[in-house]
């Protein structure tokens, strides 16, 4: 009996220690990445035409901090009840003279409608729909924030023609 439980003991150790994978480890290994820009202008140009940019591909603003230079912005793609949201978080800080660096990170999850009917004696008497998060993960897609980047750009040199 003991020598069952003493093995018993070791599996569980050996299956603890085969968890899933440790996403963690990679994070701060990496220079940079796809979702950091520096450009050759002032944090504000740059901070209005990140905000320029996402509103012009139909985000909707939805938190800004005007003094830290940050804000979250979602996207709503329908289909039928439910909805893919993406939602893009950016912080743009001063790197020097006219010099700025704009870092992004994009959430996509799927926000699934449930409705609950209420009924009292097999008759229907109300309901009610109720919407649950579903299937949120990062955006590794290296094009996404290329374009992104692309837009911001175009609008940083739209705003020095004007300024």
């Amino acid at each position: 009996m003991k020598r069952f439980f003493f093995l018993a003991i070791i599996l569980i150790l050996f299956l603890s220690a085969c968890g899933g994978p440790e996403v963690y480890k990679d994070v701060f290994n990496k220079d940079g990445g796809p979702n950091v820009k520096a450009f050759n202008a002032s944090v504000d140009n740059c901070y209005l035409a990140t905000k320029r940019a996402v509103l012009s591909q139909n985000f909707r603003i939805e938190k800004e901090d005007l003094q830290a230079k940050s804000l979250t912005a979602a996207r709503y793609f329908e289909d039928g009840k439910d909805s893919t949201v993406l939602t893009i978080n950016a912080n743009v800080i001063a790197a020097g003279n006219d010099k700025t660096t704009i870092y992004i990170s994009a959430v996509q999850h799927v926000e699934k409608v449930r409705v609950q009917s209420e009924r009292f004696l097999f008759i229907p008497i109300g309901s009610q729909a109720t919407k649950t998060k579903q299937e949120e993960r990062t955006v590794e897609d290296v094009e996404f924030y290329k374009k992104f980047f692309e837009a911001v750009e175009k609008e940083i040199k739209i705003l020095a023609v004007k300024n």
